[in-house]
């Protein structure tokens, strides 16, 4: 096992589990074209320093610029920052393991995909980070408040999370944001009947972005919040959930 890839992610107090969208989709990446790897888990503060030792550049979406997931691969000494960035290497380096998660031609469409999805998870935020902050490991819970506290303009987690009417309208949003992405996957070719983004049975990158969002929703929010969204759109992503759940596998 000391010759696998090394899939870096974040610790928390579920054990062996990933509860960040973004290493999620570096799991899956992996697990999806069945690569063997094995995962070591991180305290914030061990980012930094593990990412600089192995050579792994940062990302800037972090207080030091440095992030996970990143993967390092023994066989070729490469350090590979990004869960995109890593879709991309593992289709290059193991073009034996297929799927190709990001088939040729359609690079640039799948950056724009990330950007398009990322501009309808805002309300995701806004319920996911307060509930994140219960499963992050005491030694970590001052950074990822502080940090995350940031992005609501200092606001305290306990207190971002809407109710009342505001809640009635921010998760009207939330489904209506996911109703645009539900209308991008029935125009597949296979006139959205398929519950992948490129036809009935074709895994791409674009369903392990909406997938790792949707498993950090199933993961940190309660049932009933979770239940809803699994519901929304004919039951979409419910299925979509389902159908990656075998691919949820973490080895350590």
């Amino acid at each position: 096992m000391s010759s696998s890839l090394i899939l870096y992610d974040i610790a928390s107090s579920l054990p062996e589990q990933t509860f960040s969208p973004n290493t999620a989709k570096a799991r899956y990446a992996l697990n999806v074209k069945g690569i063997p790897h094995r995962t070591v888990f991180l305290e914030y503060h061990e980012i930094e320093p593990t990412c600089k030792k192995i050579g792994a550049k940062p990302t800037g979406d972090s207080a030091t610029g440095y992030s996970l997931p990143v993967l390092y691969d023994p066989a070729t000494n490469t350090a590979i920052s990004d869960s995109i960035e890593i879709a991309r290497y593992l289709d290059v380096t193991y073009p034996s393991s297929l799927p190709v998660l990001i088939p040729k031609g359609t690079t640039a469409l799948h950056y724009a995909f990330i950007d398009a999805h990322a501009a309808v998870l805002l309300p995701l935020y806004t319920y996911a980070l307060p509930a994140t902050l219960s499963i992050v490991n005491p030694v970590s819970q001052a950074y990822f408040r502080r940090t995350r506290e940031a992005l609501f303009g200092g606001k305290r987690l306990e207190d971002v999370v809407p109710t009342g009417e505001a809640h009635v309208e921010m998760w009207k949003e939330f489904e209506a944001g996911f109703g645009k992405i539900d209308a991008w996957y029935r125009k597949n070719e296979n006139g959205g009947k398929g519950e992948y983004f490129m036809g009935e049975d074709t895994i791409s990158y674009a369903d392990i972005t909406v997938v790792g969002y949707l498993r950090w929703a199933n993961t940190v929010l309660g049932k009933d919040l979770w239940e809803d969204i699994a519901g929304w759109h004919g039951g979409r992503w419910g299925r979509l959930r389902k159908a990656f759940e075998k691919y949820d596998k973490v080895i350590v």
